[in-house]
């Protein structure tokens, strides 16, 4: 038996997050605190995708987030392209880390619609 891949989004409505996603093979799961999680689905209309790893608080990290790099001196995006994650801070472009708890999200910086 093998285990489905995950895939956990962020949901917005108007700059204000809403809730969560996780995909699970067919199945999607709703919540609005990411720890009770039901099959009915939120109201939203943007979605920002999870990196897959967690940040020193052992929180989803998210497209969007504004982190700290243990690596890296400032503030960071997470920026999610072309099926591609990187940081980016001004005109560098850095890949994320492949382990957890090495980045700190300190804010958000959702785009303007």
């Amino acid at each position: 038996m093998t285990n489905a891949h995950e895939i956990r989004w962020r949901l917005r409505q108007e700059g204000k997050i809403v809730g969560y996603e996780r995909h699970l093979g067919r199945r999607i799961w709703s919540s609005k605190d990411g720890l009770w999680w039901r099959g009915q689905r939120l109201g939203y209309s943007e979605k920002d995708r999870c990196l897959g790893l967690k940040d020193l608080n052992n929180q989803w990290l998210f497209e969007h987030d504004v982190v700290t790099s243990n690596e890296h001196n400032g503030l960071w995006l997470v920026v999610h392209f072309a099926e591609q994650w990187a940081l980016v801070q001004d005109d560098t472009m850095v890949s994320p880390p492949s382990s957890d708890r090495q980045l700190k999200r300190v804010g958000f910086k959702f785009p303007e619609n």
